[in-house]
């Protein structure tokens, strides 16, 4: 799938529509909290089946609900990591909501956590622990850094991240592509470093939300449909340009934004009394 990404006039569009739901939602909190809500079970879902293609999306769904026969194992030991694993995936985007109303800065103590809240069901022994062993990664032909590297590479990444977030302060027209832009540089430096044994993914796109979500942005929500063009992105970039993927991401929230829009006009036919 080639690259996607959005022409001139459609990123100006991003920016108008985003103002516009920024407003909407500071003028009706509740339908914005039922936004965050909706996208964030969609970003669990969709986020799992870019890592794992044995279970499909509407058994994903059916897992995040618990609907279906109660015990999972009762049909398959993986359907039931599976389970944990989702599960466990929402209430760390639930938790990381809460940081970022209280302005937590990147850490590598935020990474472990999420990843043990991912994990710590599903897999504990690797939940929350770096990786102590070389690593290769599928269909990529980067090689990630050596384990002895993990802990520094991100703590110097995230003190500079950390600094840029402070000098945009909130986000606005003006700085909005700036915002995405540290987003899928956040992104790619947990992708890079590639610091547990499994869920790298998963996490790297959690926190690439986690800057949006101190900014007060709506999650982005990179369906499956785009994984392969997602894929190529991320194997386009490196630690000095990593465009490639802020492109994507850029596509990728118009179309999330998009997406929820309507609700937000349902809400203002019929506004709450």
């Amino acid at each position: 799938m080639p690259l996607l990404s959005l022409k001139n006039a459609e990123k100006e569009e991003l920016v108008e529509l985003f103002m516009q739901l920024k407003a909407k939602g500071e003028r009706y909190p509740q339908a914005r909290a039922e936004i965050m809500a909706a996208l964030r079970c969609l970003k669990a879902v969709h986020s799992n089946a870019i890592e794992d293609k044995s279970v499909d999306r509407i058994f994903l769904q059916l897992l995040l609900h618990g609907a279906g026969v109660p015990d999972k194992a009762q049909i398959s030991p993986l359907y039931r990591k599976a389970s944990e694993a989702l599960r466990g995936h929402d209430r760390m985007l639930q938790d990381l909501e809460d940081a970022a109303e209280a302005q937590e800065p990147l850490s590598l103590s935020l990474l472990l956590t999420m990843h043990r809240t991912v994990f710590e069901t599903s897999w504990p022994e690797v939940a929350g622990r770096l990786r102590q062993e070389e690593v290769s990664i599928a269909r990529t032909s980067h090689q990630p850094p050596h384990s002895a590297q993990v802990a520094m590479l991100l703590h110097q990444g995230f003190a500079t991240i950390n600094e840029e977030m402070e000098r945009l302060g909130a986000v606005t027209a003006g700085n909005f592509f700036e915002v995405l832009h540290l987003a899928a540089r956040t992104h790619y430096l947990v992708a890079h470093v590639h610091p547990f044994r499994d869920g790298n993914g998963r996490i790297s796109r959690a926190l690439s939300d986690y800057v949006m979500l101190r900014k007060g942005m709506f999650y982005d929500v990179i369906m499956t449909d785009y994984r392969e063009a997602y894929l190529d992105a991320l194997e386009d970039c490196d630690l000095v340009d990593w465009s490639a993927l802020s492109g994507f991401l850029i596509y990728s929230y118009w179309e999330t934004l998009r997406r929820v829009a309507p609700f937000f006009s349902l809400v203002e036919k019929s506004p709450p009394s």
